[in-house]
């Protein structure tokens, strides 16, 4: 966890000390802004150890689908190239688990609720008319993440969690602009607790493509 906080912490203080560096010759943009965003998600996999009262139950082997992410954000822009926000995101995707001791195996759902601060370095327009502006970007904040099967719930609540954020965005006009970004979203391992004194351990990773929209007020 130490580890995970450091690298977090690291890539935000990066992309801080950078800003300086920048030209002013950017994008206009306005102080605050409201942005929301979609897209799919690709959890890893995940084998782990079932445990009631102390002892081995099972050897579950989450087996991930494709899923979903959805997600809102309000910022503002520090200077023309630095945006601070706060961020609240939903990710969602269905799994098949089977007990690589024994072989059953049924399907469930992993769900995961995320409150982030991303810290954006948004790079000088590029084209023509400056309206294309790849950005790169960094969070750290808390999820909530629940692994439903069989009629069963583990929960694994405030665990820390940390992305990386690259994308490039498409001014329309001063105040609107669309993006399409890429993200790598982690938490910290930590303990599943479920029914009957079973839990796991294990951690929640994930890899998001996503599109949306950006509203400067």
């Amino acid at each position: 966890m130490k580890q995970a906080s450091l690298a977090a912490a690291v890539a935000i203080a990066t992309l801080t000390g950078g800003a300086g560096s920048a030209s002013a010759q950017t994008l206009p943009m306005e102080d605050v802004y409201l942005k929301g965003f979609g897209g799919a998600t690709w959890p890893s996999d995940l084998d782990t150890t079932l445990i009631e009262d102390g002892e081995q139950i099972a050897l579950p082997s989450f087996d991930h689908d494709t899923g979903y992410t959805l997600g809102i954000a309000v910022g503002a822009a520090v200077t023309p190239n630095l945006s601070v926000e706060l961020e609240y995101a939903y990710r969602k995707a269905d799994f098949t688990v089977r007990d690589r001791a024994e072989g059953d195996q049924t399907d469930g759902d992993t769900s995961a609720k995320a409150l982030m601060v991303n810290v954006l370095y948004m790079f000088d327009g590029m084209g023509p008319t400056g309206a294309v502006q790849p950005y790169l970007g960094a969070g750290i904040g808390a999820a909530n993440v629940e692994k439903s099967a069989g009629g069963q719930d583990f929960d694994a609540d405030r665990l820390l969690a940390y992305q990386l954020i690259g994308g490039v965005g498409y001014q329309l006009n001063p105040n609107m602009s669309i993006f399409a970004e890429g993200r790598w979203f982690q938490t910290e391992s930590d303990r599943f607790e479920g029914p009957a004194n079973e839990s796991f351990d294990g951690k929640f990773e994930t890899f998001d493509l996503l599109v949306g929209m950006r509203f400067a007020f």
